[in-house]
C-alpha cells in the first residue's frame, strides 16, 4: 500500500490533530502552559473538522487508525504532560497522569472495535476530556489538576451514553467560544475566564447524560 496515495482530505487534518499535539508537548515541557493550551484547543478545531470531513467525503482505508492515533496524542498523551509539568512533580501527581493516559488508551480501543452508534458514544470522548484537562490547568491549582484527571479517566471508560453532536449550529457556536477563549489568553491576559468560557460549556455536556434521562 503507497500511504501517502491513500490520504484523503480528512486525513490532513489528523495529522494536524496529532502535530498539535505534539506541538502541546513540546510547549509544555518548556513551560509555556498558555501555549500548550493552545494547540490542544488547535487540536480539538483540527478533530471537529475531520469528522465533519470523514461524514461527507469517501473515507480512506487510513481515517479511523489516524483518527484514534492522533487523538491519543493530543488528548492522551499532551494534557497528562501539562499536568505533570503544571503541579509540582509527585508520586500521586504521576499516578493520576498515569491513570489517565491508561483509561484514554482503553477508551480508543473500546471505540475502535465496537459497532458504530450513530447517536452516542459509550463513555465521555478522549476529545472532551483532553480540552477539559488541559483549560483545568489555566487555574493554577493543581488539586483541581488531579480531580479532572481521575473524574475523565472514569467517564472514559464508564458506559455511560454521550451524545454525538452534529448540530451545524452548535457546533459552529463552540468553535467560536474557543477563539474567543483563545483570543482572552493571547492578547487579554486572562487565563481564568479563557477557561471558564471553555468549562462552562463542557461541563454542560459532561452533565448531558443526566438531563436526558431526567427529560426522559
Amino acid at each position: 500500500m503507497n500511504v501517502f496515495r491513500e490520504i484523503r482530505l480528512a486525513d490532513v487534518f489528523s495529522l494536524l490533530n496529532g502535530l498539535s499535539g505534539f506541538c502541546a508537548i513540546l510547549a509544555a515541557f518548556n513551560g509555556n502552559l498558555e501555549l500548550s493550551v493552545l494547540f490542544v484547543m488547535i487540536s480539538v478545531v483540527a478533530d471537529g473538522l475531520d469528522g465533519f470531513l470523514a461524514r461527507r467525503t469517501k473515507a480512506g482505508q487510513l481515517g479511523a487508525g489516524l483518527d484514534s492515533l492522533s487523538d491519543l496524542i493530543s488528548f492522551g498523551v499532551a494534557p497528562a504532560v501539562l499536568v505533570i509539568n503544571a503541579a509540582e512533580m509527585s508520586p500521586m501527581v504521576l499516578a493520576a497522569s498515569m491513570i489517565y493516559l491508561t483509561c484514554g488508551i482503553l477508551r480508543l480501543a473500546r471505540f475502535n472495535v465496537t459497532a458504530e452508534n450513530n447517536k452516542s458514544f459509550e463513555g465521555i470522548p478522549i476529545t472532551a476530556s483532553g480540552l477539559i484537562v488541559a483549560c483545568g490547568i489555566l487555574f493554577q491549582n493543581p488539586h483541581l489538576s488531579l480531580f479532572l484527571l481521575l473524574v475523565l479517566a472514569a467517564l472514559m471508560v464508564s458506559s455511560i451514553p454521550y451524545p454525538k453532536v452534529r448540530d451545524v449550529r452548535v457546533i459552529a457556536a463552540f468553535f467560536l467560544m474557543l477563539l474567543a477563549s483563545a483570543y482572552l489568553m493571547l492578547f487579554g491576559e486572562d487565563n481564568a475566564l479563557s477557561a471558564i468560557l471553555i468549562l462552562t460549556a463542557m461541563s454542560a455536556y459532561v452533565a448531558s447524560p443526566v438531563m436526558f434521562y431526567v427529560h426522559r
